[in-house]
């Protein structure tokens, strides 16, 4: 049938753009994890505006005018074909989050907006058509509508990303959008043809639940509690799993799968939402995420995902089954689905403005499994099932041990938070995410740290006679100290760094050199300024500047106004991963054109979860530049290893004594590629290929 293809389209369209133009937009803010919170409130928001377009159209005089007003509306969104960036905006680094949603508004608002409003529009108007046929359900058609957003998410990184170039799926996304188009006009047509003066446009008041209530008119506060409060836990979640690793599409597409598979088991049928069996669950899963808010960066990512995922999926399996036990009758479809997008949109706002603002921790993930338990409690006891007895007993019991897990979640926060606030100085958040300054003390000497989520990403003494000795990662002996210390014989060096950290680099600038460090997020500077004394005692000239590393160094080219470096160093973690487009066969063409011809590039591959080793030499390879791998291990003053690895055409530099004595011989992994390369362009890149 017609409008089964029309309904599956549209979600599988939907949902796949999401990853896609997330991905295409990531480098132009950092390539952070917050760029994906921003695409999902753009999402959220252009979805209620959706289902407010079908509630409102639903409302016109006749269904005629209705699919003749929807037809316009689609050959209007045509002229947004092929859809792709706007190239005439222009990115703003002081105010990321309007920056996306701007970006996003003018690249693809219309014909997401138009997606967003398909599946409701078809479900009203065949309540309509079929409002005779008492067997007839349209809110089946929306478990369909989400087995398309599903596969349309789990096809993305397996099928999509690794067969096809951004420019190609960008093409096949706008043809196909075209074909549904179309699709939808003959629809329209059909519709239009068919002789429905004597349907009602109300539809039957048959009860669409097993288990429905008899519902109180308040129950719209319920459908949009339950929907925020699982979109919080969504973007919450997904935040987590990509703290410590780079935000891309797989990482984004496993939460929001899952969070589509609870709607599509819920809607499917009501008795596959078993309250107990999920209820246990989620007391097991909601004491577990509250350990994994403090040591969750302990474990291995595949534990960390793991754990994170049953959290997800329990939690969200409460809040879309009991949202499904309330669901209304026909009459008040698109309004339910209406309020739920409403829900949906204020609990991604929520995430994008409030908390950010409101929270020096993320803190709207505990909240949100505290909630969880509240709104299990609030629908049992103003909403309780029809069914007597035994089974009423068993839900009051589930109501009432629901507020006493909540309080004893609260109470368990709570302690733990304070222990873990111990020693720390400052707490900061912002859209790049959570920093904070601690003094901690190793072997009785008393050490200050930056630590970035969960990494820290500069140590200093506070002992005022070793302030300015380079601690942790960048300390003596390291491959960054080589290419700082040991190349020149020139006074005057002018040394690039992405990532900024504590500025611990700074101190190995002697009289005359110049240290330009690149830093997209303001806390990271003002926090090395006031916490540590690196930059305002380094005796080079230390200079600022804000904004992402690869997009001001392309500027800076482009205008003409700079200088060649004779070291560039590439550092710009968040938390424990590096941005993507960092490490792409474009971006190391811009860094040799800002190089001396001897100069050296250093790049910092420590990582917890990823081997860049076979992806840094497969590039260095592919420019032509020779490359060194210096693992400095950890010891009794020093509890970091580190690595880097320092590519150059220099020779002196190669056959320095010092530099081979402290050179290590490469990981397994790069003796595996063998003449292979494993390369990265700003069209392809692929998470999976570097895990360990």
């Amino acid at each position: 049938m017609l409008y089964l293809v029309i309904i599956f389209l549209s979600a599988f369209l939907l949902f796949q753009v999401q990853p896609l133009i997330a991905k295409l937009i990531l480098p132009l803010f950092g390539g952070g994890a917050a760029v994906w919170t921003g695409c999902l409130l753009f999402f959220q928001a252009f979805l209620l505006l959706g289902y407010l377009y079908a509630h409102l159209l639903s409302k016109l005089k006749t269904v005629k005018l209705q699919f003749a007003s929807h037809a316009i509306v689609l050959l209007v969104s045509m002229l947004f074909i092929p859809i792709g960036l706007n190239q005439t905006i222009e990115v703003q680094q002081s105010e990321p989050l309007n920056g996306i949603l701007t970006l996003l508004v003018l690249s693809i608002g219309l014909p997401y907006f138009l997606l967003s409003s398909t599946g409701p529009l078809i479900q009203r108007w065949l309540s309509v058509r079929y409002a005779n046929q008492p067997d007839f359900t349209p809110y089946r058609l929306y478990s369909l509508s989400n087995i398309g957003s599903l596969l349309a998410l789990l096809s993305y990184p397996f099928v999509f990303e690794s067969s096809f170039l951004l420019s190609e799926q960008l093409t096949l996304w706008s043809v196909t959008y075209g074909v549904l188009v179309l699709c939808l006009l003959w629809f329209c047509y059909q519709s239009f043809r068919l002789d429905l003066s004597g349907v009602s446009q109300e539809p039957s008041e048959l009860s669409t639940s097993d288990i429905n209530l008899k519902t109180p008119r308040y129950d719209w506060l319920l459908w949009l509690a339950l929907s925020a409060i699982g979109v919080v836990l969504l973007v919450s979640i997904t935040n987590a799993m990509t703290q410590n690793i780079p935000p891309v599409p797989f990482l984004w597409i496993l939460p929001l799968s899952l969070y589509l598979i609870t709607f599509i088991i819920s809607f499917h049928s009501p008795k596959w939402y078993v309250r107990w069996y999920w209820y246990a669950f989620f007391i097991l899963s909601s004491f577990a995420g509250l350990l994994m808010f403090f040591i969750g960066s302990q474990f291995d990512i595949i534990s960390q995902v793991l754990i994170y995922s049953a959290i997800l999926l329990s939690s969200c399996m409460i809040c879309h089954g009991e949202l499904v036990r309330i669901k209304p009758n026909t009459e008040r479809l698109t309004l339910f689905y209406l309020n739920m997008s409403v829900g949906g949109f204020l609990g991604s706002a929520f995430v994008a403005f409030v908390a950010q603002r409101l929270f020096d921790q993320y803190l709207e993930f505990p909240i949100a499994l505290v909630s969880v338990f509240v709104l299990l409690a609030l629908c049992i006891w103003l909403l309780q099932a029809q069914s007597k007895g035994e089974q009423e007993k068993f839900s009051q019991a589930i109501a009432s041990s629901s507020i006493v897990f909540a309080v004893l979640l609260v109470v368990g926060f709570v302690s733990l938070n304070e222990k873990f606030k111990e020693n720390t100085v400052e707490l900061s958040r912002n859209f790049f995410g959570l920093l904070s300054v601690k003094d901690v003390d190793v072997n009785g000497v008393v050490e200050r740290r930056l630590i970035d989520g969960t990494t820290s990403h500069g140590t200093q003494y506070i002992d005022e006679q070793l302030t300015q000795v380079p601690r942790s990662y960048y300390r003596k002996d390291t491959g960054v100290a080589l290419a700082l210390e040991h190349l020149f014989m020139s006074p005057r060096k002018h040394v690039g760094l992405i990532g900024l950290g504590a500025g611990t680099l700074a101190a190995y600038g002697k009289k005359g050199d110049t240290y330009t460090f690149y830093e997209l997020n303001p806390n990271v500077e003002r926090m090395a300024r006031e916490y540590f004394s690196y930059i305002d005692t380094s005796k080079a000239d230390v200079r600022v500047k804000l904004g992402d590393g690869r997009v001001t160094l392309q500027r800076e080219l482009e205008s003409g106004d700079f200088a060649l470096f004779d070291v560039l160093v590439i550092d710009a973690f968040s938390g424990d991963s590096i941005p993507a487009h960092l490490l792409t066969q474009e971006a190391f063409e811009l860094y040799t054109a800002r190089m001396k011809d001897e100069g050296i590039i250093a790049i910092h591959v420590s990582n917890s979860h990823l081997d860049l080793t076979p992806l840094v030499k497969s590039l260095a390879d592919n420019i032509s530049y020779s490359s060194l791998y210096v693992k400095t291990k950890a010891n009794t003053e020093e509890v970091t290893q580190t690595e880097w690895i320092l590519i150059t055409k220099n020779t002196a530099f190669l056959r320095n004594t010092k530099v081979k004595r402290l050179m290590t011989e490469w990981p397994q992994s790069v003796k595996n590629l063998g003449d292979k390369k494993l390369i990265w362009t700003d069209n392809y890149s692929n998470l999976l290929s570097v895990l360990k």
